[in-house]
């Protein structure tokens, strides 16, 4: 009896310090209040828990649309009341960048955010090489996200012994051509057109659905090889809970930086996020393709942040063609992520796995600089058996918190081809 009447008072010492949510109230400059609110992840009713709030509070500092956010909170008896108060801008701004190499590229992108007042992000892309042109569009608002994307690929496709090819795309930089000459097997020309439209829906804080119909089409200059439409859509399922989502074009325009003091402190303690999706791809005569597709693929990434903000990034990806003609077969270069390669395997199925220590030799109100050494490992069914493509590295980059992009160098040793590549990135994530 006594036992009973313990555990009776501890629940119901319990629940009397249960809270919840009581009333949210917002002002900001230009959003309505009932807009901020409705992007504000808590709502009358929840559960309240620091930890939650604190999420909460990242949703909006993702937004990367205030110049001042503030939040407080007072208590009465077991509801917390939450009082937002911003002030919100918007702002357009136009980018352009050149890579060079073997090949060069060069590219102009325009960003806006908060133009129609929703908290949303809008961006336009159009980029060319001696390899083709790109162009994409999108726009983010609230749980929906939709982009378009149309790619034209002219380029050379070489293929060695190993079952290995050369690089492609508009912005791959590097080339092959003049280092392997003893290991040519073939070269085919080779074309490429494809037009997608993805459109995503995100049914709670960290999980997220997408579908990307393709129109596909393939050219090669000799028989044998699979011309005709390669027709697609791909339906996929993410969960992610981020450490800290990069910032926009608006920290040009002092806008997105509400969370910087807070980023540049250390943590109380080492938090974990993690990034996971799986993903499938059909193919055929009900898609107008040519040829029938059927490809499974998972991505799996943690991420620890230690207390003085060091991060830690381990990755997983597979995949696997059950149907697929040469066009739609894995590359290993898809299977990796941290370094940069002049040649790639492609088969039938693959593995890849990678770890990177992210180290900040310099963290101020200026900006961040980081050391990034990398390894990583993709293994590629082909031929009847498993291929290895592996490489070790690292990257060195500096972002200022009023520049959204990183910049610098990374380094990578090929270490099946022996190879060594340098090269100038911008872009990325920390």
């Amino acid at each position: 009896m006594k036992i009973f009447l313990s555990l009776l008072f501890v629940c119901f010492s319990l629940s009397s310090f249960a809270q919840t949510v009581g009333e949210v109230s917002a002002s900001s400059t230009r959003m309505s209040p009932q807009t901020l609110q409705k992007l504000f992840l808590l709502k009358p009713g929840d559960a309240f828990t620091p930890e939650a709030y604190d999420k909460a509070q990242d949703d909006l500092h993702n937004l990367r649309v205030f110049k001042k956010l503030d939040f407080s909170t007072t208590e009465q008896g077991d509801k917390v009341n939450i009082s937002i108060d911003a002030q919100d801008g918007s702002y357009i701004f136009p980018l352009a960048f050149a890579a060079g190499g073997a090949k060069s590229a060069a590219g102009v992108s325009l960003a806006g955010g908060n133009l129609f007042k929703q908290g949303e992000s809008t961006f336009l892309f159009v980029g060319g090489s001696q390899d083709g042109v790109t162009a994409s569009a999108g726009i983010t608002q609230g749980d929906d996200h939709l982009s378009i994307g149309y790619t034209k690929l002219n380029f050379d496709q070489r293929f060695y012994s190993g079952y290995r090819s050369n690089m492609f795309g508009v912005f791959s930089t590097t080339d092959d051509e003049d280092e392997y000459t003893n290991d040519l097997k073939a070269q085919v020309h080779s074309k490429k057109e494809q037009f997608s439209a993805t459109y995503s829906h995100r049914f709670s804080r960290t999980v997220r659905a997408f579908i990307r119909p393709e129109y596909v089409r393939y050219a090669y200059s000799a028989p044998g090889f699979d011309n005709g439409n390669h027709n697609q859509i791909t339906l996929g399922l993410r969960l992610t809970d981020d450490i800290r989502q990069g910032t926009n074009m608006g920290a040009l325009s002092g806008y997105g930086l509400t969370d910087k003091e807070k980023s540049l402190r250390n943590l109380p303690h080492a938090r974990q996020g993690y990034a996971a999706d799986i993903f499938y791809t059909g193919g055929g005569n009900w898609t107008g393709s040519d040829y029938d597709i059927a490809k499974l693929g998972v991505n799996a990434a943690w991420v620890l942040e230690l207390k003085n903000r060091h991060m830690l990034i381990v990755q997983g990806k597979a995949q696997d063609a059950f149907k697929a003609s040469f066009s739609d077969e894995v590359l290993s270069a898809g299977l990796l992520t941290f370094g940069r390669y002049d040649r790639q395997i492609r088969g039938e199925r693959g593995l890849g796995v990678g770890a990177s220590f992210v180290y900040y030799l310099l963290r101020n109100n200026t900006g961040l600089l980081s050391l990034a050494p990398f390894y990583e490992n993709a293994y590629i069914y082909a031929g009847g058996g498993y291929r290895a493509h592996s490489g070790a590295g690292a990257t060195l980059s500096y972002k200022l918190w009023r520049f959204p992009l990183p910049v610098g160098l990374n380094y990578t040793h090929n270490l099946q081809d022996g190879g060594d590549l340098v090269g100038f990135i911008i872009g990325g994530a920390f």
